[in-house]
């Protein structure tokens, strides 16, 4: 069951601020924005943050959508709903019919994005099983998610946590932050992905967060060329993702 995070701002370089379990995080604020590349490559640059990933994104998240400070209310406006907000994951849709048919999920650091290609396993034998049928890399930067393990479409706060998709791009934890997010702002969470039943080759792409009137949304199957998104860095004193 998720634990409450308080929020709050401080100033000098301006940061986004949460405290999760007595540990605080900070989000660097303005974020990042132009294409998936660029942005993560900024961020290069920058000694004092590291690309906020994984339950960060959710935290970040569920910060835009319950606080009302000038700052947290412009990352929702601004940042998920007229645009979206990146995250440094990239994914890879195998076809049904395929050894390996299913979702390979790519830690992302540099924002290589879709500009180089993602390599599929040979085979997973190696790999260590997790919960909600995640498959975890030897080196602890690969995800993949077999058919069967992951629905895309709405989800409740239930279904969410138990999906092997959102659970690889989120964490558990996150997933369930991100899908009651959605509940407490009387929204939807929605899962979008390519369907690999209706594609004959693998398809790459990235994974954004962003949101509407209606829905909260954890999108894996984005272009990563348009420079109007978001990318966000934590401050690498802070909590690291889990």
């Amino acid at each position: 069951m998720e634990k409450a995070i308080a929020f709050g701002e401080i100033g000098g370089r301006e940061w986004l601020t949460y405290n999760r379990d007595g540990r605080e995080g900070r989000f660097a604020f303005p974020p990042v924005q132009g294409t998936h590349r660029s942005c993560y490559q900024a961020m290069k640059t920058d000694g004092e943050i590291v690309p906020a990933e994984r339950l960060d994104l959710a935290v970040l998240a569920q910060g835009a959508y319950t606080q009302n400070t000038p700052r947290w209310k412009q990352v929702k406006a601004n940042c998920f709903v007229s645009r979206w907000v990146r995250t440094p994951m990239r994914t890879l849709w195998v076809p049904h019919g395929n050894d390996l048919a299913g979702v390979l999920l790519e830690r992302d650091l540099e924002g290589e994005g879709r500009t180089t290609k993602m390599q599929l396993p040979k085979d997973i034998s190696g790999w260590k099983k997790g919960d909600n049928g995640i498959y975890l890399s030897p080196e602890g930067n690969r995800f993949f998610v077999p058919e069967g393990s992951y629905t895309l479409g709405e989800h409740t706060i239930n279904s969410l946590i138990k999906d092997g998709f959102a659970t690889a791009a989120l964490t558990e934890e996150g997933a369930e932050r991100f899908a009651k997010t959605a509940v407490d702002a009387k929204l939807k969470s929605w899962t979008w992905g390519y369907d690999i039943k209706e594609i004959t080759n693998p398809e790459q792409a990235v994974v954004d967060l962003d949101g509407d009137v209606d829905w909260l949304y954890l999108d894996g199957y984005s272009w990563s060329g348009s420079d109007g998104g978001y990318a966000f860095g934590v401050a690498k004193t802070g909590e690291a993702s889990a």
